[in-house]
């Protein structure tokens, strides 16, 4: 499998299929196979299998303007001209190389992607938890460590999308903006409602002052780090990629870190399971550590990532899609789990898997180009110049975790 399973928005014919792809660089007609994959909200997503038994992946992307794509694409071509593997990479346009989106008669933006192979890492967990969990739960920590370890500076930081500039990261900037206060509060629906009046009001306001902290590193983000988001090797649960690019951004590294947490790491009753948490956290820091501002912030972001996804549960499920009944209370299950990390017992053991973590790095970025792609990065960088800034930062990346490295076993 490929991706999670939900539901599709598109069924397209073989014809449909091949006229898409033949506008994107690289994909070799005629088409060997081309499959269906279901899975999220957002967008129909096709698998194909080319002339030369290439994998890609066609995706219609429902719901999102030309900008929203080409800005998720911006991103998501970022970290892998950065040399990180772990992202299905947007393909270019055979027409422009400069574009990755094209734009249907309908206005709905497409778009093509690199294939990463593997299965639903939420699917892993649940049949496999214990020793297997714990490094699957490693090594997606790893992971999201190594897509935070992409440069982010200069000319790319300016022209990549940022998670307060109103898209990225689970809509965070319609919370910091007051514009899902609002829409809550107009709705006769909800004006009146438990949720708005007694948790959401609160809530919001502690999420506007953490994602304000100046002071927390910042970088490449998923921006919804669930783990039907991500793929693992289904023997191994070793993190194969990351998968949904819709909230891709640039914001504070932490958001990612604390949303894996809060969306992994509880169990079925309810409980935080801190075994869990304490083997994503571990893992993570073995790659990048926390600083000391991220981990007196962790908690609280915690409870913000979460409100996110909480909150268009159920603004979803009680405005915009209120004919369906049976998800009217899909909000409810991470309210208990935001009101959970308020408790001062859970609190208490959360510090203290924070204070146990690592401070120096002991492994270098996984997901990474192997230096035998170097010739290849090479020629594509006199190709493009502008990546040159990227592959320095990583050059330096290895070099700072090596230094490192030294000086903690040497001390």
């Amino acid at each position: 499998m490929t991706a999670k399973a939900e539901v599709s928005k598109e069924t397209l014919s073989l014809e449909d299929v091949s006229n898409l792809c033949a506008l994107f660089d690289g994909v070799r007609l005629p088409l060997r196979e081309h499959k269906t994959l279901f899975g999220g909200y957002s967008g129909t997503s096709i698998r194909v299998t080319d002339a030369a038994g290439a994998r890609s992946v066609l995706k219609i992307v429902h719901g999102y303007t030309m900008t929203d794509a080409a800005n998720q694409a911006a991103v998501a071509t970022h970290a892998a001209s950065a040399g990180f593997t772990g992202v299905c990479a947007p393909l270019r346009l055979a027409a422009d190389a400069t574009r990755f989106v094209f734009q249907r008669d309908d206005g709905t933006p497409v778009m093509m992607l690199s294939f990463v192979e593997g299965v639903a890492a939420d699917k892993v967990l649940a049949e496999a938890d214990g020793p297997k969990g714990s490094a699957l739960l490693r090594s997606v920590g790893g992971g999201l460590a190594a897509l935070h370890s992409i440069p982010v500076a200069g000319d790319a930081a300016g022209r990549l999308r940022h998670c307060e500039g109103g898209s990225g990261a689970c809509d965070v900037a319609k919370h910091m903006s007051g514009e899902l206060l609002e829409k809550m509060r107009t709705s006769t629906h909800t004006r009146e409602h438990p949720f708005l009046t007694d948790f959401y009001e609160a809530e919001a306001a502690s999420l506007n002052e953490s994602m304000r902290a100046s002071e927390l590193p910042r970088g490449v983000l998923h921006g919804d780090p669930f783990l039907d988001n991500m793929l693992v090797d289904a023997a191994t649960g070793e993190l194969a990629g990351l998968v949904d690019l819709e909230d891709f951004c640039v914001g504070p590294l932490l958001f990612d870190v604390a949303c894996c947490a809060s969306a992994s790491c509880f169990r079925p009753d309810g409980a935080l399971d801190l075994r869990r948490l304490r083997a994503l956290l571990q893992g993570y820091a073995a790659v990048r550590p926390l600083t000391t501002d991220e981990r007196r912030h962790f908690l609280s972001f915690m409870r913000l990532t979460m409100l996110c996804n909480c909150t268009w549960r159920f603004v979803n499920f009680n405005i915009d899609s209120r004919e369906i009944e049976e998800c009217r209370n899909a909000h409810v299950e991470l309210q208990e789990r935001i009101v959970a990390l308020h408790d001062e017992v859970t609190v208490g053991f959360v510090e203290q898997v924070l204070a146990e973590l690592p401070v120096q790095p002991t492994m270098p970025p996984p997901l990474f180009a192997p230096p035998s792609a170097t010739a290849m990065a090479l020629r594509t960088l006199r190709e493009r110049p502008a990546l040159l800034v990227a592959a320095i930062g990583v050059t330096a990346l290895v070099a700072g975790w090596a230094l490192r490295r030294e000086r903690a076993s040497g001390a």
